[in-house]
């Protein structure tokens, strides 16, 4: 709904003791609520660091399915009050029946100076900690319809706002109150965050752990034993393979507990191809192994799907550390929510992208090494001689 905005700043929780309320404070707007009985008060109020174009806050600890109230300042200025909902992290559209309707309140709101504050009241939910999200926008809707499109927020999260503290008649502001609590307080992971997490670690696990240790295993063992492919099996298949699998299936379950599309994102959709990826290097490496016509065998060098099969597992690799990236740094906050991870999954990405070429690139100095042995003992006469080990066919193994 769209209303008129003053320039009046008493709340009722400053005319008003015995109330009880809390604040909370993020980087862009401060959220503070005054309980009253049967209705609970709440303030979006910016801090100034950014040029305010919207605020909201929802009453759950996701955006997806998660009743909101985005409140935005018109040129008029009026305030429009939108309440929405949506099924995922997409543009919330208008709830035409939210379980509890907000109401604008203009005599409470300020939309001068440099920190702006919007105000709402909305029957109270019951109990005094809630789980809150929130979101600060820098682009003015320039519409006072509820239905108006919103640009993206600046930035956005989860967090707890706890409204039992007791409330004194002094006037404090939020944005500079030193009892208002820090915005970074995150709520208790939901299932299908906990899933998000156990996807992530296992996906790690399996392809950039695993996988390359059975790559540089066969490139630097294979010309010492004649066993290395035993050890290169079971890291790409009996360990990497259901550490995959579970993995990725883990992924799938958490967009379905999370109520969100499946393959509507670029990270969605790039899994799923280097897990199709995978099995069709785990059928083609087989197929190496234990498939050898006689005319790759017979007095002639590395066929080209041995090349083939090392190219292929390179690509996968790499696709992997892009793939962990854009998880951690991009998908888990869209998805969950949730701040990105630390500076430290940052560097560790970075030593691990350097190490792991590093060490595949020494290992291909035992390339001559290899050729040689692989080269015949000595020239055959004929087809039908080299075929006898004595007179020494190339002693590639894949």
């Amino acid at each position: 709904m769209s209303t008129g905005a003053t320039s009046t700043s008493t709340t009722p929780s400053n005319s008003t003791n015995g109330l009880t309320g809390g604040s909370v404070c993020t980087t862009y707007m401060c959220i503070s609520g005054v309980v009253n009985g049967s209705s609970t008060t709440y303030t979006l109020q910016s801090t100034g660091k950014a040029k305010l174009g919207w605020m909201a806050m929802g009453f759950g600890s996701t955006m997806a399915n998660t009743p909101m109230v985005i409140m935005w300042p018109n040129s008029d200025g009026s305030i429009t009050l939108s309440q929405r909902k949506a099924p995922a992290e997409v543009m919330p559209t208008v709830d035409a029946n939210p379980p509890r309707v907000a109401t604008a309140d203009p005599s409470a709101s300020d939309l001068t100076g440099s920190t702006p504050k919007m105000t709402y009241t909305i029957p109270s939910a019951g109990g005094s900690s809630q789980n809150i999200i929130w979101a600060f926008g820098t682009t003015n809707p320039n519409d006072a319809a509820v239905d108006a499109t919103l640009v993206e927020h600046l930035d956005s999260g989860p967090t707890k706002i706890d409204l039992s503290q007791p409330l004194n008649s002094t006037n404090q502001n939020p944005v500079t109150d030193p009892d208002a609590s820090p915005g970074t307080v995150l709520p208790p992971l939901q299932p299908f965050q906990k899933m998000i997490i156990a996807h992530g670690l296992l996906c790690t696990i399996g392809f950039l752990v695993l996988l390359p240790a059975g790559g540089l295993l066969a490139r630097y063992a294979r010309t010492f034993t004649s066993t290395w492919f035993t050890g290169h099996w079971i890291f790409q298949f009996a360990l990497a393979g259901p550490m995959i699998v579970t993995g990725v299936a883990l992924g799938i379950a958490a967009v379905e507990k999370s109520g969100m599309p499946h393959l509507n994102d670029d990270h969605k959709r790039w899994g799923v191809a280097i897990f199709a990826l995978y099995f069709a290097q785990i059928a083609l490496g087989a197929a190496i192994h234990w498939i050898k016509p006689k005319s790759w065998t017979v007095g002639k060098r590395r066929p080209l799907q041995n090349y083939l099969h090392a190219l292929v597992g390179i690509v996968i690799v790499a696709l992997a550390f892009y793939q962990v990236r854009t998880g951690f740094r991009t998908e888990w906050p869209n998805t969950s929510g949730r701040p990105p991870l630390g500076n430290a999954a940052n560097i560790v990405w970075y030593v691990w992208v350097v190490a792991v070429p590093v060490l595949y690139i020494a290992g291909l100095a035992f390339l001559p090494r290899q050729y040689r042995q692989e080269r015949p003992h000595k020239k055959a006469p004929s087809d039908e001689y080299a075929m006898q080990e004595q007179y020494g066919r190339p002693r590639y193994s894949d």
